[in-house]
């Protein structure tokens, strides 16, 4: 029989047992005492905890990215557009040349995630959305000459001498990156090593543009008597400048990276992981993100 929680042969009837109470006191108290042991045994190394990484989570997470943006490419479609249906533009390919040299920029990046995870004894496997908030902003400018030869379309013995100049200008901020991943890791005690990959979504603004400005010389063969000049017609001094650009424009792409997760708790972790993101070109612009982040969470 339980009095009061103690023993019967524990509760004190008369004063002359009341050495015999306290000793079963202190045995009662000893009780806790081993369990709160157990519990330290963990921190100590002196016992393995098992760790249920399976289940819904979420959390926070900061960082810092670094963009190589390559805006070699951003003025093909005006420099296309000013010189279309052009013999020099079909022959020359003039559209193709890189004008603009790559920019980089840096930033400091806040986010979040939350994702599910399912356990196969070691293995675990989830997906995971993920988004960072950044300010990337770069821009970049400069302008190239080429002088050639171009005989299409005119009279036998006539060439016209070309020199062309290409100018552009092209800025791109990149603001929010969200990110749907697919993570595999490995269970370790207490860490959970992992590798993710999957799809990148970005939104940003843009704005480029290029002029282009040509003149053009007829020089004839040398022949007896003389080939007179072509009679220079209103085309051959030329420029124009295009313009393109947009608001809350989308980049689409792939993420993939390396992390691992730390359990601080049964349903408390911290993070760290390191990640790379590739972005189709947009608008002729090709963006690559390299980012370090550090991150807590909570397991639901």
């Amino acid at each position: 029989m339980i009095a009061g929680g103690w023993p019967l042969d524990c509760v004190p009837k008369t004063k002359g047992r009341l050495m015999r109470w306290l000793i079963c006191a202190l045995a009662a108290l000893a009780l806790p005492g081993r369990a709160y042991a157990d519990d330290f045994a963990v921190l100590r190394g002196t016992q393995t905890a098992t760790y249920h990484w399976g289940g819904f989570y979420g959390g926070a997470q900061g960082g810092f990215s670094s963009a190589n943006i390559n805006f070699g490419s951003a003025a093909q479609s005006q420099i296309a557009f000013i010189l279309r249906q052009t013999a020099i533009e079909a022959d020359q390919n003039i559209s193709s040349w890189t004008v603009l040299p790559t920019g980089r920029a840096n930033s400091a990046s806040v986010g979040g995630f939350i994702g599910y995870n399912t356990e196969w004894e070691d293995l675990i496997l989830g997906l995971e959305v993920n988004y960072n908030h950044v300010s990337l902003s770069a821009s970049s400018s400069d302008a190239l000459t080429r002088s050639f030869t171009d005989s299409t379309n005119l009279p036998a013995g006539h060439h016209y001498f070309y020199t062309v100049t290409v100018g552009a200008q092209s800025s791109l901020q990149l603001t929010d990156i969200a990110e749907l991943r697919g993570r595999a890791g490995w269970e370790n005690g207490i860490f959970l090593p992992y590798l993710f990959a999957g799809f990148a979504l970005g939104r940003g603004n843009y704005l480029t543009s290029a002029n282009v400005s040509y003149t053009a010389v007829d020089t004839p063969d040398v022949q007896t008597p003389p080939t007179p000049q072509l009679t220079p017609l209103p085309d051959l001094a030329f420029a124009a400048t295009q313009t393109n650009g947009q608001n809350n424009a989308l980049l689409y792409g792939f993420a993939v990276g390396v992390g691992t997760d730390v359990a601080l708790a049964q349903n408390i972790f911290v993070r760290g992981e390191l990640e790379y993101i590739q972005f189709a070109q947009l608008n002729g612009i090709l963006v690559s993100i390299s980012s370090a982040r550090v991150g807590a969470g909570v397991k639901f």
